[in-house]
């Protein structure tokens, strides 16, 4: 379950950055109006919130695999 669970945030990770990058490039050229922004920081925060999971998902599989 864990290792389906891994490969299934790794996808959602990916399609989060697709997202991202588009939004932060116009942030950076200040051409982005207030709903992208706000947008920007929801994606931002899953993004976080899902690698954080991702993280203690593969910790978990390496201690499991060692012991």
């Amino acid at each position: 379950m864990s290792k389906e669970r891994v490969s299934e945030l790794r996808e959602l990770l990916f399609q989060l950055e697709r997202r991202i990058k588009p939004l932060e490039w116009d942030s950076s050229r200040n051409q982005i109006n207030e709903f992208k922004k706000l947008q920007l920081n929801q994606l931002k925060e899953e993004h976080i919130k899902l690698s954080t999971e991702l993280s203690t998902l593969e910790e978990q599989l390496k201690k499991e695999v060692s012991v």
